[in-house]
């Protein structure tokens, strides 16, 4: 598939996204994602770009230097101890999960629905399980089927965090997961996602033409970029439980 047409589209789905908002939040790690949707959003509105992370993590280190480069406005939220317990709460509520992996996810989601001042946040969840973002799909059996049942997984992600921003008085968008790129992502060929030395290989060849410096940045998942997840392990050990069951005990507080 033509880049430029994945490129047209994408733009068409955050013009959709913003519906004539004027100021909108971008959840952004620097990463390929968020900044293709940075990218494509100041296009429609005035944005600010938001990074959650914990103190001396990957994305608190390198978010404002990738800002930066790419001329985004960005507030960095740093996350204290009462600040991930009570957001890990929060997003095992809204998931109705004790998953570590999806709360930690889900974590800097949340508080920037927490923290933003606009109405509008937009992210960049989708494209990872659309465009063959995880290094498990190099070596599956079947790429194109393990995809699509982690898409199936982000879709009830999707509906809570909905949920969720509803509860906030804000709305969430997803550009990557509306239908046009999902019908889109479907039609293009796996070898054009994915091969042994790069992924989510068109979504790169986009982002170079776009002029973006993350075209070649290595994908870092959230949970980990974030330093979350380390965070809530730690809190977990010191209190001397597993973590999914103090993440149950966290959520029924």
């Amino acid at each position: 598939m033509d880049p430029e047409e994945l490129k047209t589209a994408l733009d068409r789905a955050v013009r959709e996204a913003t519906r004539g908002e004027p100021r909108a939040a971008i959840a952004y790690s620097g990463g390929l994602d968020s900044s293709i949707i940075a990218n494509f959003a100041a296009r429609h509105a005035k944005i600010r770009c938001y990074t959650c992370a914990v103190k001396g993590s990957y994305d608190e280190r390198n978010s404002g230097l990738f800002a930066e480069l790419e001329g985004l406005e960005l507030a960095t939220i740093i996350l204290d101890q009462d600040a991930v317990v009570t957001a890990a709460g929060r997003a095992s509520r809204a998931l109705r999960s004790n998953d570590p992996v999806k709360v930690a996810y889900t974590i800097p989601i949340v508080c920037v629905l927490d923290n933003c001042e606009e109405r509008l946040v937009l992210t960049g969840s989708g494209a990872d399980e659309l465009f063959g973002g995880y290094a498990k799909y190099t070596s599956a059996r079947d790429p194109t089927a393990m995809m699509a049942t982690d898409l199936e997984k982000l879709i009830h992600e999707v509906e809570a965090l909905v949920r969720e921003a509803s509860s906030a008085r804000k709305r969430i968008e997803f550009p990557f997961m509306s239908g046009e790129i999902r019908t889109m992502a479907a039609r293009i060929p796996i070898q054009e996602k994915i091969d042994r030395g790069g992924r989510k290989l068109i979504l790169r060849e986009m982002a170079r033409s776009l002029g973006l410096p993350s075209h070649n940045r290595p994908k870092k998942a959230a949970q980990y970029s974030s330093g979350i997840m380390k965070e809530i392990e730690r809190i977990a050990k010191r209190g001397g439980k597993d973590l999914s069951t103090w993440i149950a005990d966290i959520a029924s507080m």
